[in-house]
C-alpha cells in the first residue's frame, strides 16, 4: 500500500474511533445515571423506614412501590453494565485499528524511501537527491 492509501484509511479509522468512543462515553453516562437513581431510591427507603407514621397502609404501599422501582433500576443497571462493556470492547478495537494503520504508514513511508533511493541509483543520481 502506498502512504497516501494508508493515510486515507487512517482518516476513516479515526472517524470510526471517534464514533465508538462517543458511544462508550454515552454508555458510561447511562450507567452512572442509573447508579445515581439507585442511590437516591436507597436513601429515600432509609428515610421512610426511619419515619414513624400512623398510616401503615400508605407506608406499605410506598414500600411496595419502592421495591418494584428498585427491581427495575437493578435490571437497568445490569443492562447498562453489559452495554458499557460491549461499547468498551468496540472502542478498544477501533483504537487498535488506528494504531495498526499508523504502523503500516510508517512501514509504507520507509518502503517509499527505499523505492525512491533505488530509482535514483538506477538513474545515476545520488540516493537522497
Amino acid at each position: 500500500m502506498t502512504p497516501t492509501e494508508v493515510r486515507k484509511l487512517i482518516s476513516l479509522a479515526e472517524h470510526g474511533k471517534t464514533r465508538d468512543i462517543t458511544i462508550y462515553a454515552k454508555a458510561c453516562d447511562k450507567l452512572e445515571d442509573t447508579l445515581t437513581k439507585i442511590s437516591v431510591l436507597e436513601a429515600d427507603k432509609r428515610q421512610h423506614s426511619l419515619a414513624s407514621g400512623s398510616n401503615f397502609n400508605a407506608i406499605a404501599l410506598w414500600q411496595r412501590w419502592a421495591e418494584g422501582e428498585a427491581s427495575k433500576l437493578e435490571a437497568q443497571h445490569l443492562e447498562a453494565s453489559s452495554d458499557k462493556e460491549a461499547a468498551r470492547q468496540i472502542a478498544v478495537k477501533s483504537l487498535a485499528k488506528v494504531q495498526a494503520l499508523e504502523i503500516l504508514l510508517k512501514k509504507a513511508l520507509k518502503e517509499d524511501v527505499l523505492i525512491k533511493r533505488r530509482r535514483a541509483e538506477q538513474n545515476g543520481q545520488p540516493p537522497d537527491a
